[in-house]
Order: structure tokens, then sequence, then C-alpha cells
């Protein structure tokens, strides 16, 4: 009985313990301030953050936010209410997910500084709808040239890469996806996979509200889209600038809830392709290119630079020098381009290789998935004084993901011995085996190599097998398969010496060639296997009346009989490559 107590005693602390540690890591997050009613407005000031940056900040107390009186339809039990509400832009959380935001305010009456703050249940004080996002359009103009596929040099070098194209696909496609995670519809996207004019006018992915459930179909068109010869740049780059400008006149956003217009370039190189006739401008390569003159007077955060919706059009470009063979002048000038597209050095990107280019994408998801978050919250007109709202942040689920398992290039090389014996009547015998195993790995499960072994009887069967190995499984738990032959010696016997009669040969075999197979398993420095064969032996009784007649004879005769032979051997055998090792890479998780 004692001991049932014991183990209830210990199984609470046991429980208490891990609810103490998951309040621990519930870690909460909050935004604070000094909420006053006036006679002409709303206002939060003294405001500071925990976990929380508001443009960057945690500390805003020098910063007056103005509130606006709204009714939330919903606030609680379906019912409408009059709140106050206040917005937070750019606000960044320093969690992926949360779970509740609710309000607290100064309980002034409370003796216990430690207990000050307290939670208001009434109707929805404090409750957030969530992240209010503002709208964006962008444009994704991506270089489908044929210099950027370098598959046919990879295969003539025989280097197991992703070509170029590949790899930019990629990039492209986990670029709709992290915009994706952050877009409930207010971010709109269109693509451009631009190569010679032909693709240019061709190849393009129209503006569309990206979500979840629809980002499949932009990564489809990026999948889908084929190269070309030639690279129309310029004229690709006022096809999305026309597009988005078209696109917002159409949509006729708020201008209260819009935030801005931009497009991502990626490109390998100088423009030698494009041609507009709506526009007289002379088109030729170099810095004294009228189009390029024509974007940069576009694009260029200038004050006579083309703005939609009120805002300049911002653009982040990326150029890829590693797909051909670039001079030190055309890095200059390619460099020179970029600069006249975009607003500043933060804005372009000169790459040699794609772990650049990739690194380059996730700072701009980075610097556009961070500027239009907006939280909204609400308080109840009358509640003055310091308030607070506090976020409860999900705690993170932590995917274990399975890695790719590092494997020995020489997973086995092993020393093995082995009894068996064979059985044909008329004869039967018993043997030993000794043999050598070798295995080269291609995969983390899959090796193969050779393995020899030789078998004797100690008297007159003699044999030796070659073969392949084949080791299926983790390394260090593996099957262990084997294909060969078998072939045993020359060998004859005379059964007794008799002067009268003459030397009696009774058995012979020819040299036999067999098929050998094994079958067996590899537990980490041990491994063993059971080889089996099976053939034919043939013999005959002969008497010769002399010695030298019996050397001579090249047995011409006919055989009396033959029989068929099984053969089967039990194998154990030493891995050296892990005897005293413990691989942990090569473990099965």
């Amino acid at each position: 009985m004692n001991n049932y107590r014991f183990k209830f005693k210990s199984f609470c602390i046991i429980f208490l313990f891990l609810g103490m540690f998951v309040s621990a890591t519930a870690q909460e997050y909050w935004i604070e301030g000094f909420y006053e009613r006036h006679k002409d407005g709303y206002t939060l000031t003294d405001v500071h953050t925990q976990g929380i940056t508001i443009d960057g900040k945690t500390d805003l107390s020098d910063t007056i936010y103005s509130g606006a009186k709204v009714t939330v339809p919903n606030c609680r039990n379906g019912l409408p209410a009059n709140m106050i509400k206040f917005s937070f832009e750019k606000v960044k959380i320093g969690c992926k997910t949360w779970r509740d935001l609710h309000f607290e305010y100064w309980d002034d009456d409370n003796e216990r500084d430690s207990i000050k703050w307290k939670e208001d249940v009434e109707a929805c004080m404090g409750e957030s709808r969530g992240f209010n996002q503002k709208d964006m359009v962008m444009m994704l103009v991506l270089d489908y040239s044929s210099s950027m596929d370098n598959s046919e040099k990879l295969k003539k070098d025989k280097k197991n890469s992703i070509p170029n194209i590949d790899k930019m696909k990629n990039m492209a496609d986990e670029f709709i996806n992290s915009m994706s995670m952050m877009s409930s519809g207010n971010l709109h996207v269109g693509i451009i996979a631009f190569a010679g004019m032909d693709r240019a006018t061709s190849q393009i992915f129209p503006i569309t509200p990206l979500t979840k459930d629809n980002k499949g179909k932009f990564q489809e068109f990026i999948r889908k889209s084929s190269m070309g010869t030639e690279t129309a740049l310029y004229y690709s780059l006022d096809n999305a600038m026309k597009q988005i400008e078209d696109y917002c006149m159409r949509q006729n956003f708020d201008t209260s809830k819009f935030n801005g217009t931009c497009m991502v370039t990626l490109t390998d190189g100088l423009d030698n392709a494009s041609i507009n006739d709506d526009i007289s401008i002379t088109m030729r390569r170099g810095s004294k290119n009228e189009y390029l003159a024509y974007l940069e007077k576009n694009l260029k955060n200038t004050a006579a630079c083309k703005k939609i919706m009120g805002m300049p059009l911002e653009h982040f470009a990326v150029g890829f020098t590693g797909s051909e063979d670039f001079t030190e002048d055309d890095k200059v000038l390619f460099e020179n381009v970029l600069k006249r597209i975009t607003q500043d050095n933060s804005h372009f990107k000169l790459a040699n290789n794609f772990d650049e280019v990739e690194a380059y994408f996730k700072y701009i998801i980075s610097q556009l998935t961070e500027r239009w978050q907006t939280l909204n919250v609400f308080v109840g007109e009358a509640q003055h004084g310091r308030v607070r709202w506090v976020l409860e942040c999900e705690p993170e689920q932590v995917k274990i993901e399975k890695p790719k398992p590092a494997f020995m290039r020489l997973p086995l090389l092993g020393l093995n011995v082995g009894m068996g014996g064979g059985f044909s009547a008329p004869t039967k015998f018993l043997e030993f085996s000794v043999g050598l195993d070798l295995a080269v790995a291609f995969t983390p499960k899959f090796a193969m190599g050779l393995y020899g072994s030789f078998k004797t009887s100690f008297k007159t069967i003699h044999q030796y097998a070659l073969g392949l190995d084949f080791m299926i499984g983790h390394q260090q738990k593996a099957f262990l398969l084997g294909l060969g032959i078998n072939r045993r010696l020359r060998e004859s016997r005379i059964y007794f010496d008799d002067s009268d009669s003459g030397y009696k040969v009774k058995r012979y075999s020819d040299d036999a060639v067999d098929l050998d197979m094994r079958l067996g398993g590899v537990f980490k420095a041990f491994y063993f296997f059971v080889d089996f064969s099976i053939g034919r032996y043939y013999w005959y009784d002969r008497i010769y009346y002399s010695a030298e007649d019996f050397v001579n004879d090249h047995l011409l005769a006919e055989y009396n009989g033959n029989r068929l032979l099984p053969q089967v051997t039990l194998n154990f055998g030493i891995n050296f490559m892990q005897l005293g090792k413990k691989n942990k890479n090569n473990e099965k998780k």
C-alpha cells in the first residue's frame, strides 16, 4: 500500500513539474501604453513592448497613437460593441503563431505591485481580429534565357549537381511559398518568365491575389515555363511596370490600406533583344541604351520617377554572372545596369554563385514580409489609464527532420571462416572455408563489392568461389547477398595398391564450375552468411597395371555415372571497418 502511495506522490510531483514547465514555455508578449479619451479623440501614449517590435522599436514613449471609434460586429456571443481601435504598423512578433490576445488594465486598488495588472473579461476588451495586412502588388521577373541552362556542361563534366535553371525555379518556388504564408489575398503577384521577345510577350502569369490555397498555380507556371534564346530584359521590366499600373487602376485600392508596388528580378545577362514600338527609343547594348535610360527615369527613386497609387515602384534585382564567361568589363557594365534600375545599393546584388542568389532572395522576402503587417487592438471607450494587450505565443512544434545519413564509403572489409560439406553418392565430404569480403557504398542503403573464398576437405576435394557482394539496408544492420561461381579442382583417389591386380582408381572429379549463392546479414562489426552451390559429381572405376599408365592416362574413357552435388557452408566473419567503432551517422534512427 505504501508503495502505491509513493508512486502516486511521484506522479503528482512530475505532473506539477510538467505543468510549470509548459506554463513557463508559454511566454507572454505584450504592448502597453496609457489610454486617454479627449474631446477631440482618443490617444495612446507612453507605449512599450515586450517580445514585439513596432517599426523595429520596443520603446515608443515619444509616439502618440490616435484611436478610432468602431463597431465590432461579433464582439462576444455574436453581439456588437462600440470599441476604440488602435493600429500598429510594421509589427514583428518573436513567435510564428499565437493562440490568444487578451486585455489587461492597471489595478490601482490592489496593494501588491506583483499583481497590479488584471485581466478584463468583459465584452471583447483588447480582442484582436488578427493581422490586418495592407494590399501590395508585385511582379516576379525571371530570366529563362538559354544561358541560364548549364545542364549539358554538368553532364559533360560528369558533375552530379542541379542545373542553374532548376535552382532558379526552386528559389522562385520558395519565394512564392514564403510570401503565401504571409498573405491572405492582400498580396497580389504576377510572373513574367522571359527570354527573347517571344517568351517575354507570351510567358506571363497575370497578377492574382496570392493565398495558401492557390500558390500551386504560381508554382506550376514557374515549373512549366520554357527556355528560349536571347534576353529581352528591358522590355520585360517595362511590361511588368505596365501590368502593375493597369492592375492597380482596375482594383481601385483604398489608399489607406495600400502598401505599395514592387518588382523582383533575376537575370544572368545583358539585354540583347528588347523591342518596343510604342515608345520612340533606340535599342543598343551598353550604358548609352535609350531603353535603359527610360527605365532608369521610371524606377529610380527621384522626383521624376513613376508613381503608382502615389508611391514609387520599388525594384529588387539580382544579376547572376556565373552561367557564362563574363569579362571584367561585362561585370562592370552589368553592375551599372542594376544600379540604374534600382533605388540604392541595398536593392541589387551582383552574384557569382547561386548561394549568393538564394541568400539575397531570403533578404528580399524578409524586407517584403515585415513591412505590411498591421496589428489592430481594441479597448473600451471608458477604460482610461494604463492598458496592456497580452499575446500568448503557441509553443513552437519542433519538426524533427530525418537527417540525410552520412555513410561510410567502405562499409565492409572482412575476413570470414566457415564449415560445411557436400553429399552425392558415392561421395560425401566435410569441408572448411576461409574468405575475404569487400563492399563499396553507393548510397546510405546500398553497397556492392567482391568476395572470394577457398574451400577444402584437407584430402582430395579443393574448391574456390568468386562473386559479387551486395549490402542492402543501413550499413550497420544490412542484408548481405552474393552471387558468383564455385569451381572444383581436378581430383582422383587410388583406393589400394596391389601388385597383382594393379592400381585401382575408384573416384574422379573433373574441373567443374557451379553457380554459387550466399544469403546473410551484417550486424555492426560482425557478419554471417550461408553459402550454397549445386553441381554434378562424376566418377568411374578403372584399373591400371602400372604407375606410368595411371600418370599418362588422360581419362578419355566414359564415366561410369554422375550425381547432383549440393554443398552448403555456414560462415562467420569480422568486419574490420566497424570493429571497435560506433559510427552514429550510420545507425538507424
